[in-house]
């Protein structure tokens, strides 16, 4: 799942292309392939409708990224909210649709990973703004700007860990779930806003903290240790570009490059790369999610 770094990514490919770019049509086929119990899903196909017909003729104006959800403003005082899930991401450039699906030319627009559309948006340019999502799990909704503290989507999250977050408040947002596993912890939503599977795991290795110490268990040496890596990793994810070991891409199509610099992340049984540790890079099941940790120095 795309996590902070790859959702920043996105974020700031939107605000290079999108800006003043008006929607002349919406196309989706989600409401084909999958079903939805929600009202407010583009999966459902009322609500699609509405949807194309509250954005058509709108204007870009920036996009956000709030934890993991990208949020695209509009002119008419409306905004779209994207969740990518497991397996989406935005695509920007042309396209044209042929035997029932969106095809590009463009080369790596053409990336097998990125020719699972099921939503296209039309744009003034020419060009169009496509959704691949192989796995179909995507959240897109829409909603008024004004009334963003409201949406249930973004009101139980936590701070941001980049945006001048202080140890301080670090501390009182780990210490929140007192008896919980850190692993479990640092993905939390409403404790931390973004970070997930691959991040975390990085971040504890870098911070010799085995995934399933106790909060209460963490010094708080420990924990400004883990403060000031979150940051780095965090940082370093977005200068890479965000991560493709699994599917993602930019808008452009591109991989990223954090992949080649993980230390933990999907190594098991590989031996440990801290200096003079020796031990093993496991892999264990906490919370039912995968953790990739040292056998040795993550204590």
């Amino acid at each position: 799942m795309p996590e902070l770094p790859e959702v920043t990514t996105t974020v700031r490919g939107l605000n290079e292309v999108l800006q003043k770019l008006t929607i002349k049509n919406v196309w989706s086929d989600y409401f084909l392939r999958t079903t939805s119990k929600s009202k407010i899903s583009i999966k459902n196909k009322k609500y699609f409708d509405h949807f194309k017909k509250e954005i058509s003729g709108e204007k870009f104006l920036s996009a956000e990224r709030r934890g993991k959800n990208i949020l695209i403003h509009l002119t008419g005082g409306k905004t779209i909210l994207i969740h990518m899930k497991m397996t989406g991401h935005l695509l920007y450039g042309k396209y044209y649709f042929k035997n029932g699906k969106w095809k590009s030319d463009e080369e790596l627009l053409s990336d097998p990973f990125n020719q699972f559309i099921h939503l296209t948006f039309s744009l003034s340019n020419g060009k169009h703004l496509a959704f691949s999502d192989m796995r179909k799990f995507a959240k897109v909704i829409l909603f008024e700007t004004a009334k963003r503290s409201d949406l249930v989507d973004l009101e139980p999250l936590g701070p941001e860990p980049l945006q001048d977050l202080s140890f301080d408040t670090f501390k009182k947002q780990i210490n929140t779930k007192k008896g919980k596993k850190i692993k479990t912890v640092l993905m939390d939503q409403t404790v931390l806003a973004g970070i997930g599977n691959i991040y975390s795991d990085e971040i504890l290795w870098a911070s010799s903290i085995h995934p399933e110490r106790k909060t209460e268990k963490i010094s708080d040496s420990d924990l400004k240790t883990m403060w000031i890596n979150m940051k780095k990793i965090l940082e370093s994810g977005i200068e890479m570009g965000g991560d493709s070991m699994s599917d993602y891409r930019n808008i452009y199509g591109q991989k990223g490059n954090f992949q080649n610099a993980h230390k933990v992340y999907r190594r098991t049984k590989q031996k440990c790369l801290k200096k003079g540790c020796g031990g093993t890079i496991l892999r264990k099941v906490i919370g039912g999610r995968s953790a990739h940790f040292c056998s040795k120095h993550q204590k």
